[in-house]
């Protein structure tokens, strides 16, 4: 097992001209598994976004539906397959019989050969972890499996968590076997920890909105990173997860802002403006016949009408062919380095 492991580590350094990424750990921490093959289409949008700047900004509002309290869900059981013993390699050195701890990359590799159901467990636990399967056109990632040759978008939420809206959102990405990504406002979180907790049990991604939805280009550098700190410190206390990418309240920066967010910054090219008009028919038009593969679509987790949007546009683009990823998974699969300090609308 062990010669077949290093065997499997140089054959990956020696296919890196034919597979694209494989293995590597991108700076928000997505790996791309050996036996990956991603489309070529390594380019970020760094254009203006939308609308301009602060399009698609909304004030936090507390809703009365918010005020109940909701049952947190059964959260699935994940196990890791049992990895098989392995025979220690005589070594001269004695120190060379203490083998190293394994990369994530290794790891990835160790799990290349399990069989999909293990690897569907393992994607839950590993959500920043993109498996291959023995086709070539499937990978696994967040519990499920993802065709690489059709059309990937990220629908985004902003400003929850709010329990109300935001649990028949999940619902609908459940039912359907798709996943979205959560920007949240880190002093709502624990108040609402039985949703963030059940985003990450079902594979949704968890982001950071900052601590107070505080708009960062009217503050300075110390407050600016106590904001992206404080966020991503509350959210990983209560589900176990740090954020890899955060958002800006309102898309409003200026380069004190990208300077001091040590992290991916992720707006959006299709604005639903769903804060706004607060309309079902208006936020569903804004999605329907519109979005096209590699594209980021803002809405908020507060409202009502928005939960009720989802509940007709995921099963309307599922049934268009669309598969609905996170952030950190379209820019993975579309072949995109995510890096700190950087700007992203779509990949």
């Amino acid at each position: 097992m062990r010669r077949f492991r290093k065997m499997m580590i140089s054959g990956l350094a020696a296919a890196a001209a034919v597979l694209m990424l494989a293995g590597t750990a991108f700076a928000d921490g997505v790996i791309i598994a050996p036996g990956v093959t991603i489309p070529s289409h390594n380019q970020e949008t760094m254009g203006p976004g939308p609308g301009g700047p602060g399009a698609g900004s909304a004030p936090v509002q507390e809703t009365a539906a918010d005020q109940g309290t909701v049952q947190q869900p059964e959260q699935p059981a994940v196990q890791n397959p049992a990895a098989p013993a392995e025979t220690p390699v005589p070594a001269a050195d004695p120190a060379a019989q203490q083998p190293a701890p394994e990369t994530p990359a290794q790891q990835t590799q160790a799990g290349a050969g399990t069989d999909e159901a293990s690897l569907i467990a393992q994607s839950l636990q590993n959500q920043y972890t993109i498996y291959p399967t023995s086709d070539p056109n499937i990978v696994i990632s967040r519990g499920r499996k993802i065709d690489v040759t059709k059309p990937l978008l990220a629908l985004t939420y902003d400003d929850g968590p709010q329990t109300a809206a935001g649990n028949r959102i999940i619902d609908m990405f459940d039912k359907y076997g798709q996943r979205a990504t959560f920007f949240m406002v880190g002093d709502r979180v624990p108040s609402r920890a039985a949703e963030v907790q059940r985003m990450v049990a079902d594979g949704h991604e968890v982001a950071n909105h900052t601590y107070s939805h505080t708009y960062l280009n009217k503050v300075g550098a110390e407050t600016i990173q106590s904001q992206v700190r404080k966020c991503n410190d509350v959210i990983e206390q209560t589900c176990g997860i740090r954020p890899r990418i955060m958002r800006l309240p309102g898309g409003n920066k200026n380069d004190t802002v990208i300077a001091n967010v040590a992290m991916p910054i992720i707006l959006w090219n299709v604005d639903t403006r769903d804060w706004d008009h607060r309309n079902v028919s208006k936020t569903v038009s804004a999605i329907m016949g519109k979005v096209k593969s590699g594209d980021v679509v803002l809405m908020h987790e507060l409202y009502d009408a928005t939960a009720s949007a989802t509940e007709q546009v995921v099963p309307a683009l599922v049934e268009q062919g669309f598969q609905l990823v996170t952030v950190s998974e379209l820019a993975a699969l579309k072949g995109v380095d995510l890096a700190a300090h950087k700007i992203y609308y779509s990949f």
